[in-house]
């Protein structure tokens, strides 16, 4: 997994944790349609105030949000909560698959392969932002919008069909390998999910002992199943 393709493992399980409760995805709804502060969000999700502190607290913890404390001329100062965070979370899941992953896409061309197309939208937007429009002229930003939605459809479409014909593969996998005992059943299967990997890598993702992964991973090389070099294990092609 490059670091620059996808964030650490802990921030994945601290986003899950945070867009588990329906009234923090809430918050985070409404603070992506522009900075707020406790009490108007509270009105306007129609939560007490003092639980809409409780769940900013968690998103604050999360290091979600920057928060400025900004002075009003009426009342107390207040304050104000910023989503400062650019992330897709996805999970797939199904009877032979299993896929998780948390991407940052504050700054995509680390990752990005260059694309003329998305090239010339990116400048597109950029060129009408400069142009310091009015609120009546922003229709180019709805037409730029619009393409961007009808080309996500497509590689939403396109991905569901591909995760479809993954969970068939390792379906397949699973049939193959059904007669073997539990512990080659599931090094095998996660090489073919994987890849190659190594002896600690397979450790923790199946929760066994080295030694006991080691013991296994000799007995599939003498099967003729697997090769390691060193102590990275792949299957025999």
């Amino acid at each position: 997994m490059s670091n620059k393709k996808r964030v650490q493992r802990k921030d994945f399980e601290t986003i899950v944790g945070v867009l588990g409760n329906p009234v923090r995805r809430h918050i985070i709804k409404k603070l992506s349609e522009g900075p707020d502060y406790t009490l108007r969000l509270s009105n306007e999700l129609n939560i007490h105030q003092q639980l809409a502190a409780k769940h900013l607290k968690v998103i604050q913890d999360a290091e979600l949000v920057d928060v400025v404390r900004q002075k009003s001329n009426i009342g107390a100062d207040k304050n104000v909560f910023h989503l400062n965070k650019f992330y897709s979370l996805q999970i797939d899941f199904s009877p032979s698959l299993y896929n998780e992953r948390l991407i940052s896409f504050n700054n995509p061309h680390q990752w990005i392969q260059e694309d003329n197309y998305m090239e010339r939208l990116e400048e597109q937007v950029k060129d009408i932002e400069e142009e310091k429009l009015d609120v009546e002229d922003i229709s180019p930003l709805r037409q730029v919008v619009e393409l961007i939605d009808d080309e996500l459809e497509g590689l939403e479409k396109r991905r569901a069909r591909l995760l479809y014909i993954r969970n068939l593969a390792l379906g397949a996998a699973q049939g193959a390998v059904e007669e073997l005992d539990r512990s080659k059943k599931q090094i095998i299967q996660r090489l073919v999910d994987l890849g190659s990997t190594s002896i600690e890598a397979l450790s923790k993702t199946l929760q066994l002992k080295e030694a006991d992964v080691r013991n296994v991973v000799s007995e599939l090389e003498k099967e003729g199943l697997v090769s390691r070099d060193e102590d990275v294990i792949s299957l025999n092609t």
